[in-house]
């Protein structure tokens, strides 16, 4: 047996021994390199920073108590969105640090030549807790093996602000559409009230655009994930959304990071964002006044139906059962959504005892993640860290040809 099978079944004994006697074990991203739990008994987990950072206190407690259970050391490191990747690319360059890594955005195609096929883990996961919610296996399955856990989701609905939309004699329902609500957004941004989708090279930007896409089956891959534009379908959206952006938008979306659309709605200038609950929560810390009006919505109708977005995580965890999900879902505030349906049981920690949230315990009947139809390839996972879809539509808001415009992001999509 060569030097590399060795220390990958010697690898693979160790995380079972950890895992052993837990009523789940969800290893989504073990990296396969020098382990160092094989030597030392110490697993090094490089962790995103979240956004509440109750989450990161509980998660820190979570891995402490892991440690102990197991006999072993865990040191977690936690890294801010931008720097995740090159965090990943850096540890495998070199063949050694961090033993798991939670993937912010991107599922197990993007590094399936480094990953360890946990598809045992997966099977126990659904058979005690499934089943998967749909296109779970999209993020985590490569050619038949699961080689990723998806663990949770980032849910992106509406968050609009109803004393602006009273004043303009205007209500949202379950039945507005895309296309209402350029009527509605050009009455409030005339009222000085504007609404707010990202339309720039930031991570929000690919999470609001691409449903909305999908909403009018402005499709960029077919269900096998090979590149297949859908050129009549996508010019059209880009039309649409070029109206959108005049009529209910301003110049500045043009220019947005991950954390503008959340000060936008908070500060009382904005009517309308599409984000996570995160916005909503800085609202009730910052300006307590204008969180009286913030109500969470279903994402707007297009001709295709409801398609919700969503960021997944998958990320390095030994031994979670489900109540320690379920922890780990009221530390992140109703932040978090999880991908097993033993898990949604209502009422739902958080979100099912607020009223303005309960709507978000069904977000998951019309989510889906990037690659849709197909699964999240190296180049559906490509695209969205290019930005090529954000891109495309800033091009055509600054007046560019939306045909133009298409045509450049299928070369670049299809150069990847």
């Amino acid at each position: 047996m060569d030097e590399r099978k060795q220390r990958k079944l010697g690898r693979r004994r160790v995380l079972k021994g950890l895992a052993a006697g837990t009523a789940a074990a969800a290893v989504p991203t073990i990296l396969l390199r020098k382990a160092s739990a094989q030597q030392e008994r110490t697993l090094r987990i490089v962790q995103w920073k979240h956004f509440v950072p109750d989450y990161d206190r509980w998660f820190t407690g979570f891995a402490q108590q892991f440690g102990e259970k197991n006999k072993c050391t865990v040191n977690v490191d936690y890294v801010a969105t931008p720097d995740l990747p090159t965090a990943i690319a850096a540890d495998i360059s070199r063949g050694g640090g961090h033993d798991v890594f939670h993937l912010n955005g991107v599922g197990a195609w993007l590094y399936d030549q480094v990953l360890v096929d946990v598809s045992d883990v997966a099977t126990r996961l659904e058979k005690e807790y499934g089943p998967w919610i749909k296109e779970s296996e999209s993020i985590g399955k490569v050619r038949g093996k699961w080689l990723a856990i998806p663990s949770w989701y980032i849910s992106y609905p509406l968050i609009i602000n109803t004393g602006y939309f009273k004043e303009a004699g205007e209500t949202y329902t379950d039945k507005t559409s895309w296309q209402d609500l350029i009527k509605i957004g050009a009455k409030l941004k005339k009222a000085g009230h504007p609404f707010g989708i990202p339309v720039s090279n930031t991570p929000d930007a690919n999470d609001d655009l691409l449903p909305w896409m999908w909403a009018f089956d402005a499709l960029t891959f077919d269900k096998d994930g090979k590149v297949s534009f859908k050129r009549k379908e996508i010019v059209e959206w880009l039309r649409h959304a070029k109206e959108f952006y005049d009529q209910t938008m301003t110049e500045e979306v043009l220019g947005w990071d991950d954390s503008s659309n959340n000060r936008f709605i908070a500060s009382g200038k904005g009517a309308m964002i599409c984000n996570p609950i995160s916005a909503y929560r800085t609202a009730a810390k910052d300006n307590p006044e204008t969180f009286k009006n913030l109500i969470i919505v279903k994402t707007p109708l297009g001709p295709k139906g409801r398609f919700n977005g969503a960021r997944t995580m998958s990320y390095g965890l030994y031994a979670m059962d489900g109540p320690d999900f379920l922890k780990g879902f009221e530390a992140s505030t109703g932040y978090n959504h999880p991908f097993l349906r033993a898990f949604l049981k209502k009422p739902m920690p958080v979100i099912g005892n607020e009223p303005k949230l309960q709507l978000l315990q069904d977000f998951q009947e019309d989510v889906h993640f990037i690659g849709y139809p197909g699964p999240m390839t190296k180049t559906a996972t490509s695209m969205y860290a290019k930005f090529i879809m954000p891109t495309m539509l800033a091009e055509v808001c600054k007046g560019k040809n939306p045909r133009q415009a298409m045509e450049e992001a299928e070369q670049k999509l299809r150069g990847v």
